[in-house]
């Protein structure tokens, strides 16, 4: 029997072995020479067949509802700039809305470094059966230290931006993305250097058209015509200095931007600059995963690096040309100022319950232009203080997914609107606007990310 069965079990290896060389004969056969195997160390990454490409998805899905006071309109303005001085908005005050994000990420190792190619698409919907269209956030290629397409702009310190509803856009906080093409330098112990060619078109940067000679003076009845942005002439110039380490991060960024705009034949230009510093600081002392947030921005001529304003990306003040005194005019007049400071705190109560609280502040100017002689005193003013106060709840049941409940309290002043002749005036319009006012809003999100 001992026999038998020794005979049998050599019989069965020989025939595997057999077996298995035809089969490996086959695949030398179909697929030769053989490629060498490649794999994807990076986690949550796969390999695609056939290549030498690791590949990720990932996005959100999110539900968003918000409601709020009828002084802010939140569902258009997610500032607290929204507020309206008159007191009250004719658009809704509660509102729900889906919307879903869907991210594509492949990368590869080469003699030149990593290669990659990154593409984000985003789509809102509140009041269709079919849903919104997607818009793209991201499209971007890195080149080993290069940048090149669409992505946050190098002026940003996201990790100072806090934690805080889909609905809102906190006071003082900004998320710009750009088109782009940024080197960036890292030389260890967390430090990094990055510099930028950024389009300076971005948010169609504009002016506040103040009353000058033309039309009042030498053409009676003759409407004012608004100056435009001429031409995108050159990009903006973007550099930051970052580091980082198990404390936390911070970061110094500068900006350059050029103002070009034309008016009834003539045209001026004016440089603008945008500073920021921003911080996060670990605080484990307080408690494990514990942080604090501080941004601080300034601008001169480039609002849009402060853009959630009540001016938005106005960056200077435009005084009409003059034609009799051509080889001195002075088209634009006077920039636009703002300046922001933004800080938060978030303390986790456990590992699934998280409460942020933060106030930002911010302060927008359209001085008074330069005074022309034959039209004294017939110029813009504008200045506007808005703060916002607010505090949140997340609760993490379980990895990836959330529940945030988030409450502000927004206030804006418009110290009196400037002048009878300024650009905006809410009491030209309106006699018995408030000067000042604030509204409370809150919101709900619940958010899956994968």
């Amino acid at each position: 029997m001992k026999m038998i069965r020794a005979f049998l079990l050599g019989s069965t290896a020989v025939v595997a072995a057999t077996a298995s060389a035809s089969a490996a004969d086959m695949m030398m056969d179909v697929k030769a020479p053989r490629e060498p195997v490649y794999r994807c160390d990076i986690t949550g990454f796969i390999e695609l067949p056939g290549t030498d490409i690791c590949f990720k998805i990932g996005g959100l899905a999110s539900l968003v509802v918000a409601g709020a006071e009828d002084q802010w309109d939140l569902l258009n303005v997610a500032a607290a700039y929204g507020i309206v001085p008159d007191g009250h908005t004719l658009d809704d005050t509660f509102f729900m809305y889906g919307y879903g994000r869907v991210n594509f990420d492949a990368r590869t190792s080469t003699e030149y470094g990593t290669v990659r190619a990154f593409v984000e698409l985003q789509a809102y919907d509140n009041d269709t059966r079919s849903g919104g269209p997607f818009e793209l956030r991201h499209a971007f290629v890195q080149f080993g230290n290069w940048t090149f397409g669409k992505t946050w702009s190098t002026f940003l310190h996201l990790d100072s931006s806090p934690v805080y509803s889909d609905a809102f856009t906190v006071t003082g906080d900004n998320y710009i993305r750009r088109n782009q093409i940024r080197y960036t330098q890292s030389f260890g112990s967390g430090w990094s250097i990055s510099v930028a060619l950024e389009d300076q078109n971005y948010d169609a940067p504009s002016d506040i058209t103040a009353t000058g000679v033309w039309a009042p003076f030498f053409y009676p009845g003759l409407a004012l015509p608004a100056a435009v942005n001429d031409r995108n002439e050159f990009p903006d110039v973007v550099g930051a200095l970052h580091v980082e380490g198990e404390w936390g991060s911070a970061q110094l960024s500068g900006a350059w931007h050029n103002n070009q705009f034309t008016d009834f034949g003539w045209n001026d230009s004016e440089s603008g600059w945008a500073v920021l510093f921003g911080t996060l600081i670990n605080t484990p002392t307080i408690g494990e995963g514990d942080y604090l947030t501080f941004k601080a921005i300034y601008t001169d001529g480039a609002t849009q690096y402060n853009e959630d304003n009540f001016l938005g990306a106005t960056n200077v003040v435009w005084g009409d040309c003059t034609p009799f005194l051509v080889t001195f005019t002075d088209c634009i007049v006077d920039s636009v100022t703002t300046w922001s400071v933004l800080g938060s705190f978030t303390h986790n109560w456990s590992p699934t319950v998280a409460t942020t609280f933060g106030a930002g502040y911010q302060n927008v100017k359209a001085p008074l232009t330069r005074l022309n002689v034959f039209a004294p005193g017939l110029a813009s003013d504008f200045e506007m203080d808005t703060y916002e106060i607010f505090g949140n709840i997340s609760w993490t049941p379980v990895p990836n997914t959330t529940f945030l409940l988030d409450v502000h309290y927004g206030h804006v002043d418009f110290n009196g609107a400037g002048t009878a002749f300024g650009a905006f005036n809410p009491f030209v319009t309106n006699p018995f606007a408030k000067d000042d006012e604030g509204a409370f809003a809150i919101a709900l999100d619940v958010t899956r990310t994968f």
